[in-house]
């Protein structure tokens, strides 16, 4: 596939609203809700925090871009979407009447985001929502990236998961995490060429345990790359073990 632009990008963990607050390690108690300003309060009434951390870095990335929110393609991706919502919704079921919320039962949808989101932008252009469980974020900047690849311009690619809700946190537990990429076809000063699949790749990034559980983990070590300008080999696959996708960060001409 051709190169791509790597053009802005954006991140929200709790006590981080941005890329630059998580990498200077400022934790700030008070951050425990995503902004998500580009969606209007009214329209966010009953959405999860999980549906505002993507629309938050789409925010963030689509700024850092100057891309117009109303127009971009998005490509939205997660392993658990909206199962805070979902185990809502159960407990509605069997532990109280029975009956459901319709507006909790809208908003349990995979692409729930990204609804809320084009919803609240206007935006009628191409969407997507992708489970690739613990892979999700390469295979969401891969399905991206063959866009790209096709049909050219710009987009943004969202991926992000939320902690794990009782009781399925004895199961798999994580930190919450959103990041988000603006993406751009033909190339550019900053940019990710050759996807490919090797035997291991090597990490650079710091983060917990925890935090590296989480779907959206090699976004971590992208952003850390670019922060650092550290050209080469970026590891896309969450943890170590066959196969690993890789691609190559470019700086310059």
């Amino acid at each position: 596939m051709k190169p791509i632009a790597v053009t802005g990008w954006g991140l929200w963990s709790p006590g981080f609203p941005d890329a630059d607050a998580w990498f200077d390690g400022a934790a700030d108690p008070e951050v425990v809700k995503p902004a998500c300003e580009l969606v209007g309060s009214r329209l966010k009434r009953g959405s999860s925090r999980f549906a505002n951390m993507l629309g938050e870095v789409v925010q963030q990335a689509a700024a850092a871009a100057e891309v117009d929110v109303k127009t971009v393609p998005t490509f939205y991706g997660s392993s658990l979407g909206e199962v805070g919502t979902m185990v809502t919704l159960l407990r509605m079921l069997f532990e109280e009447e029975g009956k459901l919320s319709p507006n909790r039962f809208k908003n349990s949808v995979h692409n729930a985001a990204s609804g809320l989101v084009s919803i609240g932008t206007e935006n009628t252009s191409f969407s997507t929502a992708i489970a690739g469980g613990p892979r999700s974020f390469e295979t969401t900047l891969i399905e991206a990236w063959a866009y790209l690849d096709d049909l050219g311009g710009d987009v943004i690619v969202a991926v992000a998961d939320d902690e794990v809700p009782e009781p399925l946190d004895a199961l798999d537990d994580q930190d919450a995490l959103a990041v988000g990429f603006a993406l751009r076809s033909g190339g550019g000063p900053v940019r990710l060429e050759n996807p490919r699949v090797v035997e291991s790749a090597e990490r650079f990034a710091t983060m917990s345990p925890r935090m590296r559980a989480n779907c959206a983990s090699p976004g971590l070590e992208l952003l850390d790359a670019l922060r650092a300008e550290r050209a080469g080999p970026v590891a896309l696959t969450p943890t170590p073990g066959a196969p690993q996708w890789v691609a190559d960060l470019v700086f310059g001409a």
